[in-house]
C-alpha cells in the first residue's frame, strides 16, 4: 500500500511473489485507489506544520484507513485476509529532512502498523525509510532496488521516472551497483497547489493538462523558478512538501499577480518538465547514455506535461510505464509489496549508491 505526496488517496496493490533477492518475480493481481475524502486530505496536507496532538491522532487514524483499503481491495479480487502472507505499507510521509544545513538527516511516516496488522489479522511490514538513514542514508529513495528487480534489461540503460507529487527518477543499467536514484524536483504537487488555490478546493488536478495547454510560458518567471536551489544539489538528494509545497505554491501564487491563469499553469508544467531535464543533463547524461524513459505515476495522465517532456528529452523516447506490462499507477504499490518481501527474508532492499548510505540496509519493521 502506498500514499505519496500528492496524498491522492491510497494505492493498493495485490501481487503474488516469488523468488528470492534479484530473481523475485512479481505479477500483479489487483490494484486499486481509495480517495481520501476532501475533509481528510485537508488534515493531511496541514500536518507539515501540525501539533503534536494531531499528529498522534493521525498516525492512528491513517492506520485505521490503510487498513479499511486493504481489506475493502481483497473481496474484490476474490481473496480473504487469511490468504493473506503480509502487508507492505508506506504509510503517509509528513516529513523528511535531507541534507538540509545543520540539520540530521531524518523523515516520519505515519499510518499505524499495528492497527493495520490488528484490523487484517495479516503480519504488516512498515516504516522503511529510517533503516537507511540509520546506515546513513538520506532515506529516499527507495525504489530503485524494486525498480532493478522489475525492469532491468540486458543491453538497455533504462530510466524510470515517476511523476508523483515529487518527481523522482532511478537509472537502470545492468548492474546493480551502478544503478543511481534521486528525487528531481516537484511532479504533481506545484500544478496541484495551484488549482487548488485558484478553484478554492473545488478542483484538486489539471485534468489532463487542458489548462496549461491553452496558455504560454512566461520566459521571465520560468527563469525565476529554474533557479531554485534544489535544482543544482549533488545526488544523492531528495525533497517533498516541506520544499514545494503550500509555502512554495503561495510565493509562486504572488509572484504571478495578474497573469492569466492558464499561462502561470503552462509556466508551473514547463518548468516541472524542465527542473526533470535540467537533473538529467547534470548528473545523468554525464554518466549515462539513455536508451529510453518509462513514465509512471499521476504525472503522466497530464499530456501537457507530457508533451514538454518529450520535447526537451528528444530524440530519447518518453514512453508510459504500461508498455512495459506494469500498470503506471500501480508501480510505488507494486514496489513496496517486493520491499516488505525482502524484509521478511531479512534480505536487504536499499541501493546505497541512490540514498548515500555506508551499506545496504533490510528496510522496515515487522509487526505479527
Amino acid at each position: 500500500m502506498m500514499s505519496g505526496t500528492s496524498t491522492d488517496g491510497v494505492d493498493v496493490a495485490l501481487t503474488r511473489i516469488s523468488g528470492r533477492g534479484l530473481d523475485t518475480n512479481v505479477h500483479l493481481l489487483s490494484f486499486a485507489t481509495y480517495s481520501f475524502t476532501p475533509q481528510m486530505r485537508h488534515r493531511i496536507l496541514h500536518l507539515v506544520s501540525a501539533s503534536t496532538e494531531e499528529i498522534c491522532e493521525m498516525n492512528f487514524i491513517l492506520g485505521e484507513i490503510l487498513a479499511n483499503c486493504a481489506l475493502k481491495l481483497l473481496p474484490h479480487a476474490g481473496y480473504k485476509p487469511e490468504q493473506i502472507d503480509f502487508i507492505g505499507s508506506h504509510g503517509q510521509t509528513i516529513y523528511h529532512l535531507s541534507g538540509a544545513a545543520g540539520r540530521r538527516n531524518s523523515t516520519l511516516q505515519i499510518g499505524e502498523g499495528a492497527i493495520i496488522a490488528a484490523r487484517t489479522g495479516v503480519i504488516t511490514v512498515c516504516d522503511f525509510r529510517p533503516a537507511d538513514i540509520a546506515a546513513g542514508g538520506t532515506g529516499a529513495p527507495l525504489v530503485p532496488y524494486a525498480d532493478f528487480v522489475l525492469f532491468r534489461k540486458k543491453g538497455k540503460v533504462r530510466a524510470l521516472l515517476n511523476l508523483g507529487g515529487i518527481a523522482n527518477v532511478t537509472i537502470v543499467p545492468e548492474k546493480l551497483d551502478e544503478v543511481i536514484a534521486f528525487d528531481t524536483g516537484p511532479g504533481n504537487m506545484v500544478l496541484d497547489g495551484l488549482v487548488e488555490i485558484k478553484y478554492q478546493g473545488r478542483k484538486r488536478w489539471d485534468v489532463g493538462g487542458h489548462i496549461a495547454a491553452r496558455g504560454k510560458v512566461d520566459k521571465s518567471l520560468f527563469r525565476d523558478l529554474m533557479r531554485h536551489p534544489y535544482l543544482k544539489r549533488q545526488p544523492p538528494k531528495s525533497t517533498g512538501r516541506e520544499t514545494f509545497g503550500a509555502a512554495f505554491v503561495v510565493d509562486l501564487w504572488i509572484k504571478a499577480q495578474g497573469m492569466p491563469f492558464a499561462d502561470l499553469m503552462a509556466t508551473a508544467a514547463y518548468f516541472t518538465a524542465a527542473s526533470i531535464h535540467r537533473n538529467f543533463e547534470k548528473f545523468i547524461f554525464p554518466r549515462f547514455a539513455v536508451d529510453e524513459i518509462f513514465v509512471s505515476g499521476g504525472g503522466w495522465h497530464n499530456r501537457t506535461l507530457m508533451t514538454f517532456l518529450a520535447s526537451l528529452f528528444r530524440p530519447i523516447p518518453v514512453c508510459q510505464l504500461d508498455e512495459l506490462g506494469m500498470n503506471g499507477d500501480a508501480k510505488e504499490a507494486v514496489a513496496f509489496a517486493l520491499l516488505a518481501d525482502a524484509t521478511i527474508q531479512g534480505l536487504p532492499a536499499s541501493a546505497p549508491q541512490a540514498t548515500g548510505a555506508e551499506r545496504p540496509a533490510i528496510l522496515g519493521k515487522i509487526i505479527l
